[in-house]
Order: structure tokens, then sequence, then C-alpha cells
């Protein structure tokens, strides 16, 4: 591999361009005590050079009160919108 070569495969590592998205779904988790409960909304990505990478967006009722579901499905839908405009 020459210099050249080299150079454009480090390029490769800060290239992050979409080629995929799904639309948010709900993730869940089962737990002894407390059942299936929902954790938040996730979002699938896969990019050109790195993969498939997931993204969850939880939400807080409970403990601190700062993010509510539909405020965690809200961010979500926004991350999928702004994430499809990236795709050509």
């Amino acid at each position: 591999m020459n210099i050249n070569q080299a150079v454009e495969k480090f390029k490769l590592l800060f290239d992050w361009t979409p080629v995929s998205v799904s639309y948010p779904s709900p993730k869940y988790m089962d737990y002894s005590d407390k059942g299936h409960v929902l954790l938040g909304y996730q979002v699938r990505v896969r990019y050109r050079h790195h993969g498939m990478r997931e993204y969850l967006f939880t939400y807080d009722e409970e403990k601190l009160g700062m993010v509510s579901q539909e405020r965690a499905l809200n961010n979500a839908i926004k991350f999928y919108e702004k994430t499809m405009q990236k795709i050509h």
C-alpha cells in the first residue's frame, strides 16, 4: 500500500455517510420484577464505511421526569428525518 492509498483509507474513518435508516421502533426489555418495560425508541442507521449503528432515545418519566415518552419518540423521529436528508 502506497502513501496515497493509506491517506484515502484514513479519510474513510471520518466518512459517516448514511446509506439507510429505519423508522423509530419501540425497544423493550423484560425484567423479572417489572415485566415488559419500554426503554425508549430505537433508530438503526447503516453507514457506508462503518456498518450498522443503533441509537436509543430513552425516556425518564419516573425518576427525574425530564424526558417524557412522547418527547423521546419526537426526538427519535427528528433524528430519523435528519438522517434521511443525508441519504443520497
